[in-house]
């Protein structure tokens, strides 16, 4: 029988840790970008047996815990929730909360405390609720290159430049968890999978006319099922949306070759170059020509 683990909120082997002095978070808090978002602690443990934090009274930043792997409990106000791999949970400041590493299946977890005018709107971009702290995520090793990014940022001795870069690092791993987040529910997760696919055909397929039929084909749903739900997380129909890609393209090609406006339109798969120059100006604000000389006056 194997004993029981010591349990401990630190020192585990291989463990990475860093808490800002708080000199430097004095300094990073008056400085532009760090004082809207300032990193004040962060690390990682590994699979850290015993892990173990009971804070009564929270902690004055944000806490943003991201399990990578294996399990653990969190603990907020008086509930209590399971992360897993692919799951995370920022906890608020001055809240009673505490977290610990399954004893079967200890987590790999990297956090951050963090704090700034700004720390709160980027809580809420991620669609914080007390309600459900608790966040989804998919594509975890992407995550886990951005905390790595944000993690040698804190290795450079502090000075202005590194701390700009931790916060525009921890800013982009913030974005990402949003861009990654994925629905709580099996079933819905699934569906989310499928939209995903279907932009991913949507891009690589740019060049053709799709119908909503062949798109919900791609997704393996029904057509009002798959235009409902897409409508749902894109705010516009997929039509729409192909078009809008149709017409980022767009502008990348006037911007980067010297394309006549009708071998753009036939790119993209528009036969007729002033019906493509219309609907280029009717999303875009200019003609396909005025955007061109207009980017070129700007170089």
């Amino acid at each position: 029988m194997n004993p029981t683990p010591v349990r401990l909120s630190e020192g585990f082997a291989g463990e990475r840790l860093t808490i800002l002095p708080p000199r430097v978070v004095a300094r990073a808090r008056r400085l532009p970008v760090c004082r809207d978002l300032c990193v004040t602690h962060t690390g990682r443990f590994d699979r850290v047996q015993g892990h173990y934090v009971h804070r009564p009274h929270g902690r004055p930043e944000y806490v943003f815990i991201l399990c990578l792997a294996g399990e653990g409990v969190v603990r907020l106000g008086h509930s209590t929730h399971r992360l897993h791999g692919g799951s995370g949970v920022v906890l608020p400041p001055g809240q009673a909360h505490g977290y610990e590493a399954d004893a079967h299946a200890p987590w790999t977890v990297v956090w951050f405390h963090f704090t700034g005018a700004r720390a709160a709107d980027y809580v809420e971009a991620l669609g914080w609720r007390a309600a459900q702290p608790v966040f989804w995520v998919h594509e975890v090793d992407v995550l886990a290159e951005a905390f790595e990014d944000c993690y040698r940022h804190v290795l450079g001795g502090y000075s202005d430049a590194e701390l700009f870069a931790l916060s525009a690092s921890f800013g982009r791993l913030l974005g990402l968890c949003r861009s990654l987040q994925r629905s709580k529910n099996v079933r819905r997760r699934l569906t989310e999978e499928r939209m995903g696919a279907t932009l991913r055909f949507m891009r690589e397929n740019i060049g053709r006319p799709l119908t909503v039929e062949a798109l919900a084909h791609e997704a393996a749903l029904s057509v009002p099922h798959f235009s409902a739900v897409f409508r749902e997380q894109m705010k516009c129909s997929p039509i729409e949306f192909h078009i809008r890609l149709k017409m980022q393209r767009a502008c990348e090609l006037l911007l980067t070759t010297a394309c006549a406006v009708g071998e753009v339109a036939a790119q993209l798969g528009y036969d007729d170059a002033f019906y493509f120059s219309r609907l280029f100006r009717q999303k875009v604000g200019v003609s396909p020509r005025a955007y061109r000389r207009s980017a070129e006056s700007r170089v």
